[in-house]
């Protein structure tokens, strides 16, 4: 009888444990989901003459960086497409340019979010141009 009540509880308390782990791994895989479906965004960088105001191509300087403000991430242009920020997170970013030898660009601290989204899915960070 004895026997039976201890196999009983050890059943009992086995069952109790499994389903504990089991919530412990739904609430990991929902946290799972949650950072992958995060929103992304693509970000272009526009050059414009600081004199002139018209368009220059994003590739006479020899690259581009933006900073996240909020957590000092630094990311860095497409090393196939100069000017092309891929994928990035939803925060308030300041975009640099890499000078040149006589040239470069100013600044431009912007939002990264759905509100700056242009109708073709783009977000364009406008940069002044200068050269020397």
């Amino acid at each position: 009888m004895r026997l039976i009540k201890v196999m009983s509880f050890l059943i009992v308390v086995c069952f109790f444990s499994s389903c504990e782990k089991e919530t412990n791994s739904i609430e990991e895989t929902t946290s799972a989901i949650e950072e992958k479906s995060e929103v992304k965004f693509d970000v272009i960088i526009k050059l414009v003459d600081e004199w002139t105001g018209q368009e220059i191509p994003a590739g006479t300087l020899p690259g581009y960086g933006a900073t996240n403000l909020e957590t000092g991430d630094i990311y860095f242009d497409s090393r196939y497409e100069v000017g092309l920020f891929e994928s990035l997170p939803i925060g308030t970013y300041r975009f640099d340019a890499r000078d040149g030898y006589f040239d470069g660009a100013s600044s431009a601290i912007v939002d990264v979010s759905s509100e700056n989204e242009t109708p073709e899915g783009w977000i364009e960070v406008t940069l002044k141009y200068w050269s020397e």
